[in-house]
């Protein structure tokens, strides 16, 4: 069985599940330029004033699309975003229905925008460190609270989806972090039990997931507050 080492601990494990953002993408500027590309839409459909109601409600700033980091355009999935959405576009008058869909088509455009004006990056030395993992035998996959369809486009244009054996999306399951369910279909979908399978996040909801799942190892990233089994500032300190 491979085995990598944390500060002089060896662990082995079959399988490496990641979250994405934050973890091995910079998620800062991904939501920053998300956001713009969100307020861009609701501004088409409708005017600056709902764009605005949709920046408070998900915590963007709207003159300078910064994102609060806590905030539902950051943490929640997309079916709970989209919630938040309609509610904004409710609260400029379209009746509930039209709104949820209303919330759907300008969320699709957005991506469109931001696929389009936004390049988004990993941390230094990330890529280089799952190449790694790869050419040392690991089977790598991706749990996350993002859609499985965009996370695969993000992985494309990093040019880093062929390292990655699963995909699962908060769509692909009933419910997403902390719930287990995205951790255990992915480890389904390997063949590998949970025991022998290590989880890395670096959000509290990513290590709530991993110990419902029974996980033995896990690795937070980029604060010692999260209560994992062993702490990193970056995955590319991992050896």
């Amino acid at each position: 069985m491979p085995s990598l080492t944390i500060k002089k601990e060896k662990l082995e494990a079959k399988l490496i599940l990641f979250d994405v953002d934050g973890t091995l993408v910079d998620d800062k500027t991904r939501y920053k330029a998300l956001a713009k590309a969100r307020m861009t839409a609701i501004e088409n459909h409708l005017d600056k004033e709902a764009a605005e109601t949709w920046a408070k409600l998900e915590g963007v700033d709207p003159e300078t699309f910064n994102v609060d980091m806590k905030g539902p355009l950051s943490k929640a999935p997309r079916r709970e975003d989209l919630t938040v959405a309609a509610v904004a576009l409710y609260l400029h008058g379209k009746p509930w229905h039209t709104a949820k869909e209303l919330a759907r088509t300008m969320y699709s455009e957005a991506d469109k925008i931001q696929a389009e004006s936004y390049t988004p990056h990993f941390f230094d030395g990330v890529k280089e460190k799952l190449e790694e993992f790869k050419q040392r035998g690991f089977k790598l996959g991706i749990a996350t609270n993002g859609q499985s369809g965009l996370t695969m486009d993000v992985l494309k244009t990093l040019k880093a989806d062929h390292l990655f054996d699963v995909i699962v999306g908060a769509d692909m399951v009933l419910e997403s972090k902390p719930a287990p369910d995205m951790i255990l279909k992915a480890c389904e979908h390997i063949g590998v039990s949970p025991r022998d399978t290590i989880y890395v996040g670096d959000q509290p909801t990513d290590i709530q997931a991993a110990r419902k799942a029974r996980l033995l190892v896990i690795i937070g990233v980029g604060t010692e507050e999260l209560d994992a089994t062993h702490s990193i500032d970056s995955v590319a300190d991992i050896s």
